[in-house]
């Protein structure tokens, strides 16, 4: 069908703003949330954007965060994009103007806090806007050291948090003006989106404005004291051979190029571990983030889930875990499990009969981290006045390496899968996939309308009930569980 365009234009509290209107959908691309960020700020949070005069241009999304190639371009694909460090800007796709109510998706990516935009065409929001009837927001948000750098001398820390923070105080604000509901937000985020959700949920200035969170693949320990994120800090600067303090006068190619070799000593055989990390800093997060997240989520509607092989994003292919001895097995469980590492092993075992060495270590680390987070986290929320259904993903390709790997529900969620075409899909036939992609779509589309993901495409799916749990769970295995 071709396309029909036309211009859009939506007067805010803050200005007009002109999209594009395109066959039932309306577009707004490069809305900006946050004042201009000079070096002077740099490492500083952001302001709300103030008023404008005249009409806001709205047709072309703007620059990217500053970030290098993301560490699983060989599993997603890669993008070469505009970026600068004035970056802070609302992507919008929404149904025809004209309604009044229309729920609203709001969506965190994830990329480890070093990478990704929610202005990627990977997740373009006109399909979910347009056939499950709800507003779609992608945010972009400061990444690297750029958005998590924390040291007395240079930053509070916790930039990108921040970020997303002002981003979801301006829809809320404004998303009336464009049909949206702003008592009915969902929050959205993958893998760092979803440790991010976490941590907005535990934040009562955020979660007060959320009433619905989808978090996919997060690690929800993954939170940074503040004694160790400031050394991490003085690491960065000696790297760059400057101050901590003259970290804001290097150029951007130099906080680049310092970040890849500073990621670099923070790696480890087997493992995939985020070399920024959101820190304790007792304002934006507290100590005692895991009850406050457990507050923040009281009385919402959650949808929590993995991936059946995340870790093959990282290792499947890779030489040295491929032709990983025995003893380097034993080493990786016994740094992820300590006192019960040989149960785990054996267990791991006996699900996977004749499974490689890689097999065995993606399995070991699923369970120590996005597994075991998510059922953790899970067990958590039955316990609570929530309502939460749990969720593994199992879809692979049967020519894939990366199974049914971390991120590979994303060109299922945004149904994007014939433009991307990620390696981690090769093989996959195009009309499975996108009669999966339509269930999934429904199923995410009647969750954000209705705070209930079950539909008329699924058969029932249960809430988890406290007093069910241990029916289903082992040792962070999944017994029984509603797979996809």
């Amino acid at each position: 069908m071709s396309k029909i365009s036309t211009s859009r234009e939506v007067r805010t509290k803050l200005g007009k703003i002109k999209g594009v209107s395109e066959n039932g959908v309306n577009t707004f691309l490069g809305v900006p949330y946050a004042s201009h960020l000079g070096n002077d700020e740099r490492f500083q949070q952001a302001r709300p954007i103030e008023p404008w005069s005249g009409v806001l241009d709205a047709k072309k999304s703007g620059p990217i965060s500053p970030q290098l190639s993301s560490r699983l371009s060989r599993v997603m694909g890669d993008f070469m994009l505009p970026h600068d460090e004035n970056s802070l800007t609302l992507d919008i796709w929404c149904p025809d103007i004209g309604q009044k109510e229309i729920p609203v998706l709001f969506w965190i990516h994830g990329g480890a806090f070093i990478s990704g935009a929610g202005s990627l065409e990977w997740y373009r929001g006109t399909l979910f806007a347009k056939h499950q009837n709800v507003i779609v927001i992608g945010v972009n948000y400061r990444l690297g050291a750029l958005g998590f750098l924390c040291h007395p001398d240079i930053s509070s820390g916790n930039i990108g948090i921040e970020d997303q923070m002002l981003a979801l105080e301006w829809v809320y604000s404004n998303i009336e003006y464009f049909g949206g509901d702003r008592k009915n937000i969902t929050l959205m985020g993958q893998s760092a989106g979803a440790i991010s959700v976490y941590a907005l949920l535990a934040n009562k200035r955020a979660s007060k404005m959320v009433s619905n969170a989808i978090l996919q693949s997060g690690r929800y320990d993954n939170f940074e004291e503040l004694e160790v994120a400031y050394k991490k800090t003085e690491r960065f600067a000696d790297i760059a051979g400057v101050e901590v303090k003259a970290l804001k006068t290097l150029s951007l190619d130099e906080i680049l190029n310092v970040q890849t070799k500073f990621a670099k000593t923070q790696a480890k055989f087997a493992s995939s571990a985020i070399p920024f990390l959101p820190v304790i800093d007792q304002h934006t997060i507290r100590s005692e983030v895991h009850e406050d997240f457990l507050e923040g989520a009281r009385g919402k509607n959650i949808i929590l889930g993995f991936t059946r092989d995340e870790m093959h994003a990282w290792f499947s292919g890779i030489d040295e875990i491929e032709k990983a001895s025995l003893e380097q097995i034993e080493l990786v469980f016994k740094r992820e499990f300590t006192n019960d590492w040989n149960i785990i092993l054996d267990e791991c075992r006996k699900r996977r009969p004749g499974a490689s060495a890689m097999e065995i270590i993606s399995m070991g680390m699923n369970i120590s981290n996005f597994q075991g987070h998510t059922v953790n986290l899970a067990k958590r929320l039955s316990s609570v006045d929530t309502n939460t259904w749990l969720y593994r993903f199992d879809w692979s390709s049967p020519e894939s390496i990366f199974g049914a790997c971390h991120c590979i529900e994303l060109p299922f969620i945004f149904g994007t899968a014939s433009q991307w075409n990620p390696p981690m899909l090769s093989g996959g036939r195009a009309k499975e996939i996108a009669g999966l992609s339509k269930i999934i779509q429904e199923t995410w589309g009647a969750f954000a309308r209705e705070g209930n993901p079950n539909n008329s495409n699924l058969p029932n799916w249960p809430k988890i009930r406290e007093n069910d749990f241990n029916k289903i769970c082992w040792n962070n295995f999944i017994e029984v569980t509603n797979s996809i």
